[in-house]
Parts: structure tokens; sequence; C-alpha cells
């Protein structure tokens, strides 16, 4: 009968294990759940000065208590098991660490009392946020003089009425409240030449000053191929334009090739058949020929602006008497107190943030005082935006 009762207990406290190894795995997935936000936090953490534990060793078990605890803050993992004694008394243990990273901390406040030292921090602590599209930031183009291919076969008409296509893309970009179109379609663009001459010291430009386009805006060069092709049958020959519109997009202050769109359409212009009555009576218009190539200028445009919308603020800060400067500001879409990173030295991140901007310029503090502002100058940042 004793032997009986005892296994009764040890089933008992394997079904207790079991289903606390459940609640607890449950428990650490919960918790790790907060490891994909992003906060500031602030912690405090202590340290004992003893015989064996300098001042100096105590100052530093006190910080990492802190970061330990700004961590724990950002989402825990719960882990534990139990066990089983002789006596079938049953013993939990838990292990608890913390699920997010410091991202970047600064020291707020470091006290001695008596025998304890204190420091309090502030983290951020979790994962950098996803990037997003923000269609609704501001997009400052320029539009340089387009670049056109034209074959010699095409119609007269479409290569008269060509320059007409570029007119309407600016009339389509015009009506898009965020964007901001400097019309310059009357200069070729030349990025060697932007990176390379001063223009203080070259004669051409001197006399033709170029059109500069600033860091975080855009330089755009429309693109137009009008190719023509016969396709023949048995009773007639058809004669087909293909047409590619695009956009090269340059970034400004390095004139880099940024990316390229393009759309494309092909449509009769003119067949030539055994009974030609009969052919033009489907043949299109000119009004319908101009609808199908300004159709394409909607979707390339959408395109566009969608692909700069979803691009982060990027620049590289420098140091100026004594302040962190981007040439970047609220033209570009950057505001106060917006934080904004780049790689850090002792930590995976080092945040800044804007403390003031205006129309191109934003000045940039690091959200640790101490760091040293040398250390950032030349560094490459990015600008978070949250929703």
């Amino acid at each position: 009968m004793l032997k009986f009762a005892t296994k009764k207990q040890n089933q008992f406290a394997l079904f207790i294990t079991v289903i606390s190894s459940i609640i607890l795995t449950f428990v650490s997935i919960s918790h790790a759940s907060f490891q994909n936000s992003f906060q500031f936090t602030t912690a405090t953490g202590r340290a004992a000065i003893t015989e064996n534990v300098t001042e100096e060793l105590a100052r530093v078990r006190a910080l990492e208590d802190a970061l330990y605890l700004a961590a724990l803050q950002g989402g825990a993992k719960i882990n534990g098991f139990s066990a089983v004694a002789a006596d079938t008394s049953v013993q939990d243990h838990f292990v608890i660490r913390p699920s997010s990273q410091i991202l970047d901390y600064t020291i707020l406040s470091e006290n001695k009392i008596e025998t304890q030292i204190e420091v309090t921090i502030r983290a951020a602590v979790g994962k950098l946020p996803d990037k997003k599209c923000q269609l609704s930031r501001p997009l400052n183009l320029t539009l340089y003089k387009p670049k056109t291919a034209i074959d010699m076969n095409v119609p007269a008409w479409i290569e008269i009425y060509h320059p007409n296509i570029f007119n309407e893309i600016i009339f389509s970009l015009n009506k898009n409240s965020s964007l901001s179109i400097n019309n310059a379609m009357s200069v070729t663009l030349s990025p060697e030449k932007l990176r390379l001459v001063d223009e203080k010291f070259d004669y051409s430009s001197l006399m033709s000053p170029q059109v500069r386009v600033r860091t975080g805006d855009y330089a755009i060069v429309p693109i137009l191929s009008l190719s023509s092709s016969d396709t023949g049958s048995r009773f007639s020959t058809s004669r087909k334009i293909e047409m590619k519109l695009g956009f090269y997009v340059f970034d400004g202050g390095t004139y880099e090739l940024f990316e390229k769109f393009e759309q494309s359409a092909s449509f009769e212009v003119d067949r030539i058949a055994l009974f030609q009555s009969l052919a033009d009576l489907d043949k299109k218009s000119r009004n319908d020929l101009i609808a199908i190539m300004t159709s394409l200028i909607e979707p390339l445009n959408s395109e566009m602006i969608t692909t700069l919308g979803c691009q982060t603020l990027k620049d590289t800060i420098y140091l100026n008497a004594e302040q962190l400067t981007a040439q970047i500001g609220s033209n570009q879409g950057v505001k106060p107190n917006m934080l904004a990173v780049t790689s850090g030295k002792h930590t995976p991140w080092t945040m800044l943030r804007v403390v003031s901007v205006s129309a191109n310029y934003a000045l940039l503090e690091p959200l640790d005082k101490a760091r040293k502002l040398s250390d950032l100058d030349g560094k490459k940042v990015e600008f978070m935006e949250f929703d």
C-alpha cells in the first residue's frame, strides 16, 4: 500500500513538473515579444563597497546592474524547471534573462551613499524600428534637360509633339502637394562636372551657371526613346512604334545614380494593306495615339514618388564650432527632437537627437553627453521616422 502511495505521489510530481514547464515556456515566449519594441527607459544600479571591492569596481558593478535592469524593462526571457527530491518535494528553479538589447545609454547620475554606489542611466532599449514609407515627407526634385532617342522612321508629327510629353510630366508632378519641383529643363545635367569642377575657377560655369541640387534632394533626367519597326504579313504591312519613357534619378550633393525608372508602350501608327479602305476603318486617330503615349506618365511618376518617399533620410554630420551639423533640414523632412543613429564604438549604435532645425540644416547632439563630439565628426547618420 505504501509503495502504491509513493508511486502516485511521484506521478503527481511528474505531472506538476510538466505543467510548470509548459507555463514557463509560455511566459518566456510572451515576455520575449517585448524585444521587438523600441523605447527609452531609466534604471538605477547599486553595488556595495567592501574590503575586497574597491570604489571603482563597485562603480563598474553598479553600472552593469543598471544596464541589466534597463534591458529587463525591454523584455525578459524566463526559463525554468522543477526538480523532485527523494522525499517527493518539488523545487522550482527560474532563470531570468533580458530578451532586449541596449542600443545606447547615457549616465544621468552617480552617487556614493556611505558604502554603496548608485548609478542611474537612461538607455535606448529594444531594436531599431523597421524602415517604412513616409509618403508625406517633402521631396525636392530638380528636372534637367531630357535625353531623347527618336528613330528616323517615326512619323514627323510624333517627333514634333514629343516635347509636350515632358510638359505633361511637370504638370502632373506639380499637382502633388508634397513635391517641390524646380524646372531646369534647359540645363544639361553633368554629374562629373558638378562633382569635380569648382565653378569659381571654371569659365564656362561663370558664363552659364550650373544648377546644383542639395543633399537630401534629387536630380531627375527624363528619358524618351521612340523606335519604329515594320511587321509584314501576306496581305498587309504594319508599322509599330515602341515608346520607352523613364527617369534617371541622381542623389543630390554626390550626383550618384540612385535609380532608373521606366514605362513602355507599343502602338501601331500605320498599316498598308491590300484592301486599304478596310484597313483604315480601325486605324487609331492621333488623339488616340497621344492618349496612349501620355498614359505612361502617371504610373511612371507614381512609381518614382513611392520609391523616393520610402527612402530613409541619411547624411554625413560634421563638427563645426563644437556643434554636430547635418546638411539637411526641414525642407527634407527633418523635425526637432527626431532621432538619428550611427554605428557605435562601445555600444551597437550611437543615438543622436535633433536639437534645432532650419530649412537646410540641422543641429544634433548625442544621447550620451559625455561622448566626444570629435569621434562623431564625419559619421554617416540615418534619421529615424516613427508613426
